[in-house]
């Protein structure tokens, strides 16, 4: 389907949800009941948004063929969510984005549980839009998710998911906010993940090193790997390329300073994740090594993520 002027496509459809558009619906079943969901379709990428997840992407599919990892929990509703220890591996349905944080990434701290709140925060400010601007049919999701606490943090993520129709690219960002009157350590990690058919034997993890690019088949009792890696430049694009698709993340690194593979090619969890962070160190390490990212009163901190995805014979 190729790229048409507005007038092109009217002459042609009577409406744009014939090819593509937003649809926001809920979630009526098991434990993601409730969920509002928003499903975004460019005619070429289609991912679903989980507002009372974060903001957060659940499937992501390109071409109609499956690029993200759902895990065996499925998408689970917030009110599930346990925060001690390991339990919030019950509610990670893993996603295409899933994000950790703002006050632990990795591995559970003190009152801090895995990977934080910031995946089981509803949003809120939701913003929809969906238009004509100009030539471009321009799709667009903002929200605001709050992490705060009577005597505590006050802090804030404010999201925006933008793309448009005919596109096979859309972007993520973000703007964290310390609203407190007191300086706040925060930590980041967007957990991008990446799952079969996109992931498969003989494909490779792009622009990482050599040792640590093979992607096997699935391997029985296969434990996961958690790979740091040293990645230099200003935009910085990994990715995964099984020879017939390639997907492509390229994001900021003055403020995602650090990168970790996450592989875990086991039976029934096979997974490719690709996760910029704002430090390698998670959960007790971040306290003793000191790397959290420290915002002062009213001070920003901004994020970006680009997804692109390509055909290779294209």
């Amino acid at each position: 389907m190729k790229k048409m002027t507005k007038k092109e496509l009217l002459q042609r459809v009577g409406s744009v949800s014939q090819i593509g558009g937003i649809k926001d619906y809920t979630l009526n079943d098991g434990k993601g009941k409730g969920v509002r969901a928003i499903e975004v379709n460019t005619g070429v990428i289609c991912f679903t948004v989980l507002v009372d997840r974060g903001l957060d992407i659940a499937q992501c599919f390109f071409r109609g063929e499956a690029v993200s990892w759902i895990s065996k929990t499925g998408i689970v509703a917030p009110t599930f969510y346990e925060k001690d220890g390991k339990n919030f591996l019950r509610g990670f349905y893993g996603g295409l984005v899933t994000t950790c944080g703002l006050k632990n990434i990795g591995g559970p701290v003190g009152e801090y549980g895995l990977h934080g709140r910031a995946a089981n925060t509803p949003a809120e400010k939701v913003s929809v839009f969906a238009d004509w601007v100009g030539d471009d049919y321009v799709m667009r999701i903002s929200a605001q998710m709050r992490d705060a606490a009577v005597f505590g943090e006050n802090l804030v993520i404010n999201r925006t998911i933008e793309t448009k129709l005919f596109s096979d690219e859309f972007t993520l960002e973000d703007t964290v906010i310390n609203e407190s009157f007191a300086d706040e350590n925060i930590a980041l990690c967007y957990h991008c993940n990446f799952g079969y058919p996109l992931v498969c034997e003989g494909a490779k993890i792009l622009g990482v090193p050599e040792d640590v690019c093979d992607i096997t088949a699935p391997i029985h009792a296969k434990e996961e790997e958690c790979i740091g890696v040293d990645l230099e430049g200003d935009l910085i694009t990994v990715g995964i390329d099984n020879g017939e698709r390639t997907a492509y993340l390229t994001y900021k690194s003055d403020t995602l300073q650090d990168f970790l593979i996450w592989k875990m090619l086991g039976e029934s969890e096979y997974v490719v994740g690709l996760e910029p962070r704002t430090t390698r160190f998670g959960g007790q390490n971040i306290v003793d090594n000191d790397k959290y990212v420290v915002l002062k009163s009213f001070e920003e901190y901004k994020t970006f993520l680009k997804f692109k995805f390509k055909e290779n014979d294209r």
